[in-house]
């Protein structure tokens, strides 16, 4: 017979796993992002932190810290993006050594509802790929051989400039007129909507899968989905960055699966073009087909609502 002295250890077991599972929910973590994997010695490298978990908590500042000499500068302090709960900051540093550096050791600090101060770091920190300055090919150069004195024989060296200034305006006359032959205009091109214009250049890739480089297939995906972007809200998306994206999804409170196809897209996209990763054709296909499919995401969430219009049609 089932009694309540046996009752107990079942209900304690289950009370224990109860809290075990609510203290791994509230447990705050910190995660580091990184706008791109590989940079030269000097160049800008955009970090976001988030926090995660804690809710309830009260978060201090971000705090980075650099050894002197050492291989990170600080170019921009933290700065903490305003309306983000959990927290965030952006910050922006600089590598100055080569190879494979890991991040430096950036904490925060929070106070639980019970009054306890932690400081809480990134388990994992991201590492960039530093490279030099100088290609392989400028290592070593060869210098130039000797030139013959001008005007000792050949062509007449001292008639070339002054041709040439005349020349290259008419030349550069011809090719914008043979170009604009060719290309639509851009008011014709907005005569699209904007994802009526994103479909058709997403139609365009698919049959380029295959035959021509993989890159070029990324650069025109990445342009197409940020004038879609642009467009679509009337934020400069032409001249973000994918971090930049990224934020600006999270800050207009896009859905998830809108944040998590837009990261996919611009992952594939800035792997191949940047850190020349190698793309198989089904990867590339998959990734242009999920451009479309978070473009139309953003499109229904946008859309205004039935509700909406009967009140305009009252109106």
């Amino acid at each position: 017979m089932f009694t309540k002295r046996a009752a107990l250890p079942v209900i304690t077991a289950l009370l224990a796993v109860w809290s075990a599972n609510v203290g791994a929910a509230e447990k705050p973590s910190l995660d580091l992002e990184i706008a791109q994997s590989s940079a030269r010695v000097g160049d800008r490298v955009e970090i976001m932190a988030s926090a995660r978990g804690g809710d309830g908590w009260l978060w201090g500042e971000l705090t980075v810290a650099l050894q002197p000499d050492g291989p990170w500068a600080l170019v921009t302090p933290p700065e903490s993006i305003a309306g983000v709960r959990p927290p965030a900051w952006k910050l922006i540093l600089a590598p100055m050594a080569l190879g494979e550096q890991e991040l430096p050791e950036i904490s925060v600090s929070v106070r639980s509802s019970d009054d306890e101060t932690s400081v809480i770091t990134c388990a994992e920190p991201p590492a960039v790929s530093v490279v030099s300055i100088l290609s392989d090919s400028e290592d070593d150069q060869a210098p130039a051989p000797l030139r013959d004195p001008i005007g000792v024989r050949g062509l007449p060296w001292e008639w070339i400039l002054p041709v040439c200034g005349l020349l290259l305006p008419l030349l550069a006359g011809v090719a914008l007129w043979w170009r604009g032959r060719g290309r639509p205009s851009e008011d014709a091109r907005t005569l699209l909507p904007p994802l009526s214009e994103l479909e058709a250049l997403v139609s365009d890739l698919r049959q380029r899968v295959g035959r021509e480089p993989a890159d070029g297939i990324c650069d025109r995906l990445a342009a197409g989905l940020r004038r879609f972007l642009e467009r679509r809200t009337g934020e400069p998306a032409e001249e973000m960055t994918s971090f930049e994206l990224r934020l600006l999804a999270r800050l207009r409170g896009w859905p998830e699966t809108t944040q998590r196809l837009l990261q996919q897209v611009m992952g594939v996209a800035d792997g191949v073009r940047f850190s020349r990763r190698p793309s198989t054709d089904d990867e590339l296909s998959r990734a242009i087909d999920l451009a479309l499919e978070a473009a139309r995401t953003i499109e229904a969430h946008l859309a205004p609502s039935v509700d909406d219009g009967a009140v305009a049609e009252n109106g």
